[in-house]
């Protein structure tokens, strides 16, 4: 696999000098001349004498995320200069391939092909399309827009039955592939410029192109390769997430040939079947996914019969098998929560016969439900939409309760489940007013970013004591990470991860 880091500028000076700057973090410099405009082949000589990386050059016009338009002929008179400036490549759209001709070696072309409005269900034959107007020694690149993750799952594909095309996706949807891509066997992949200190940052060239020192750290120690496992959260919306950076760290750590990744699918169903290929191990599962994931699973653990959801997909011979790390995360963090209550003075000691009052009625409340009453707590539901409530008491031998009977029913431990509080919903939102919190209770919040949500500084003002989301989530992804890499999770490596990627997300 080879790394092309994609400049463009204004001016081409300027373009030139953060290109240089960051050459060592890529194997090829693309530099994008659509903006630029044609600097002189004498200047484009002295660059190529200055990198000491091969030189990749492109004057793209709207076909591929270029600005502007500019004529045809201007197009391949500057790509002809660059070739006999030193360029190693020429990357030219493929309906200009025949005008453009051949160039002086030891230059190639990149013949290129965009579709920016989605991804064709027959790429077979749009790349023969391309392929039509190929010459001798000519590369094949060929990028679709992903509207959807399905797409970009259909694009690899079809990717693994080729042989030596620069295959990827554009667009948000579809930035996973951009790292995927050379698993399935594309000689290049295309980065944005790093953010570095104290630089001005490099605009992307195309939508969804990740920061090379992002796409960099995601990388297993020894780099990819077609044996690489690839590992990742499937949730919709996923952009939030966590996951990438605490189990791409703990992989690392571990020295693991592996990817972690994060996938937004439209369907979990549509997504699993295009997931065929073996480099694909295992998926965290999140919302809205985590009933579905249990209905798609051919084999389940017992926490994910009792708790009625799964949010861990393990590849098995038989297919998908399921399991349910949330109940034995939750178990491990309100025992924990319950023996450093009872050390500061509070009561009840033991969560054996204590009252929990669970507030919503989703994946995550069924695995709190499941937990508490294995540790023998009487259980309370409670969802603003009280048939919610009633049918997964229901189901799981607990009590329903009215929302607004919340602030009358005696309680022990809360349990928040609902979105309420997260980034993506308002972080100066509680679920409940302030004053519904009972004092001297234990308050537990699934929401984990921010950290210390609004519910927590309530409870704590309110005489509680606050358990944060984040010790739900290291334990369940440190329970995650024994059963993607049958090895022992390092919880203060986890928790570090944790902290440090709640720390970039904030900043970001």
């Amino acid at each position: 696999m080879a790394i092309v880091v994609s400049h463009i500028d204004s001016d081409f000076d300027a373009l030139c000098a953060r290109a240089l700057r960051q050459q060592p973090l890529s194997d090829l410099i693309e530099l994008r001349l659509d903006r630029s405009g044609h600097p002189g082949k004498e200047r484009l000589r002295a660059f190529c004498k200055q990198a000491k990386k091969p030189v990749i050059v492109a004057c793209h016009g709207r076909e591929a995320f270029g600005e502007r338009e500019r004529d045809p002929g201007e197009r391949c008179e500057l790509l002809h200069d660059a070739a006999e400036a030193g360029a190693r490549f020429v990357d030219v759209d493929w309906s200009l391939a025949l005008e453009l001709g051949e160039v002086r070696a030891p230059c190639h072309r990149i013949v290129s092909r965009h579709v920016l409005d989605g991804t064709p269900e027959d790429l077979a034959a749009l790349h023969e399309e391309v392929q039509a107007v190929l010459g001798e020694g000519d590369v094949t690149k060929l990028v679709t827009h992903a509207r959807s993750c399905e797409d970009g799952m259909r694009l690899l594909a079809w990717l693994a039955t080729t042989k030596g095309v620069i295959a990827f996706c554009s667009g948000a949807a579809g930035s996973f592939t951009r790292v995927l891509a050379p698993i399935f066997g594309s000689p290049f992949t295309y980065c944005a410029s790093a953010l570095l200190p104290g630089e001005p940052a490099g605009e992307a060239t195309a939508p969804g192109q990740w920061r090379v020192n992002d796409f960099l750290a995601a990388l297993p120690p020894g780099g990819i390769s077609q044996e690489t496992a690839i590992f990742g959260v499937v949730g919709r919306p996923i952009g939030h997430s966590l996951s990438p950076r605490v189990q791409g760290m703990a992989f690392k750590a571990a020295k693991l040939d592996a990817l972690y990744v994060a996938f937004e699918p439209t369907e979990l169903e549509s997504f699993l079947a295009l997931a065929h290929a073996p480099n694909f191990r295992g998926f965290s599962v999140t919302a809205p996914f985590k009933q579905d994931a249990l209905r798609l699973s051919v084999l389940h653990d017992e926490a994910s019969r009792r708790a009625g959801a799964v949010n861990t997909l393990l590849r098995d011979r038989a297919g998908w098998k399921g399991a349910n790390t949330d109940v034995p995360a939750v178990r491990e963090t309100l025992t924990q929560a319950f023996h450093l209550h009872a050390r500061a003075g509070g009561r009840p000691a033991r969560i054996a016969g204590a009252q929990v009052l669970v507030l919503g009625a989703g994946g995550a409340a069924r695995a709190v439900v499941h937990a508490a009453r294995s540790l023998d707590a009487r259980v309370s539901v409670a969802a603003r939409d009280y048939s919610c409530a009633r049918e997964l008491a229901e189901e799981l031998s607990c009590a329903a309760l009215e929302w607004s009977a919340i602030p009358t029913h005696a309680h022990d431990v809360l349990v928040n489940t609902t979105p309420v509080g997260s980034a993506a919903s308002g972080v100066d939102a509680t679920p409940i007013p302030p004053e519904w919190l009972r004092p001297g209770t234990l308050v537990l919040d699934a929401v984990y970013r921010p950290i210390r949500t609004a519910l927590l500084a309530a409870a704590h003002a309110r005489g509680c004591t606050p358990v944060p989301g984040g010790e739900w989530f290291v334990r369940q992804a440190a329970l995650q990470f024994r059963l993607f890499t049958q090895q022992e999770p390092d919880l203060a490596l986890l928790r570090h991860a944790f902290e440090h990627a709640l720390t970039g997300a904030a900043r970001s």
